[in-house]
């Protein structure tokens, strides 16, 4: 039985696709059986009728049938559905997260925003991203920017994920650089604060496609990187 782990950002559009991508490649490197969940996506891209992540995820690192549910407006899921009249079942997200789990080492499941985006909204109350990662026990990874900002928007979302009881594994930081003193006291301070060890620090990609899997291979170089993935990745 593998587990499951969900990626979710500490902020809006802040490369947890990107960053999702670098784990699968890097966890494949390592011999693991590895496949990514989206089970929410919202945002249709109209000029080609596909959704963006998903997309990236079959056509770029050849991973079929990532999505679940998917909704045209790009919104939070929870409005999306109210403008769209979509009917979402979570317990049927949860149960193929579990034969995810039943057929795959390590399931990377990249959330729709952060941990307090609410996903369904009912009569009296919301059932929250925090509700899904609970309903499938999935321990979490925080994808951050290293820029003004970050210490509130990480030190934030550790709170509210102690306070629901919900473990966080570690972060990684996406568009670093390393040339900047903000950027390194920023990683600095939130370590300090949260006690979250940064697993990878990922710049900025001029060209995406054509860059990714050489700076992964660059990451598997760190015997440090690759002895953090393995104590990250174990359930």
């Amino acid at each position: 039985m593998g587990q499951a782990y969900f990626i979710t950002g500490t902020g809006t559009d802040i490369g947890k696709t990107i960053i999702t991508s670098a784990l699968y490649l890097s966890l494949q490197a390592l011999g693991k059986s590895v496949t990514i969940f989206k089970p929410f996506q919202t945002g249709i891209i109209e000029e080609n009728n596909t959704y963006p992540d998903i997309s990236w995820f079959e056509e770029e690192l050849g991973v079929k049938d990532t999505g679940f549910y998917t909704l045209e407006p790009e919104t939070s899921p929870h409005l999306a559905i109210k403008l769209t009249g979509h009917p979402i079942d979570e317990k049927k997200a949860v149960k193929r997260v579990r034969e995810l789990e039943g057929l795959y080492d390590i399931v990377l499941v990249e959330g729709a925003g952060g941990l307090a985006v609410p996903l369904i909204e009912r009569e009296s109350d919301f059932y929250m991203t925090k509700d899904f990662i609970k309903d499938c026990g999935m321990p979490v990874i925080f994808v951050s920017t290293c820029g003004l900002g970050a210490i509130h928007q990480v030190v934030t979302a550790q709170s509210y994920a102690r306070t629901h009881d919900i473990p966080v594994k570690t972060i990684i930081y996406n568009h670093y650089r390393p040339e900047n003193l903000i950027h390194r006291d920023n990683i600095e301070t939130i370590e300090k604060l949260t006690n979250l060890e940064a697993l990878a620090c990922l710049p900025t990609f001029a060209d995406v496609r054509k860059d990714l899997r050489p700076l992964t291979l660059d990451l598997l170089d760190d015997q440090g990187y690759i002895q953090q993935l393995k104590e990250v990745f174990t359930a």
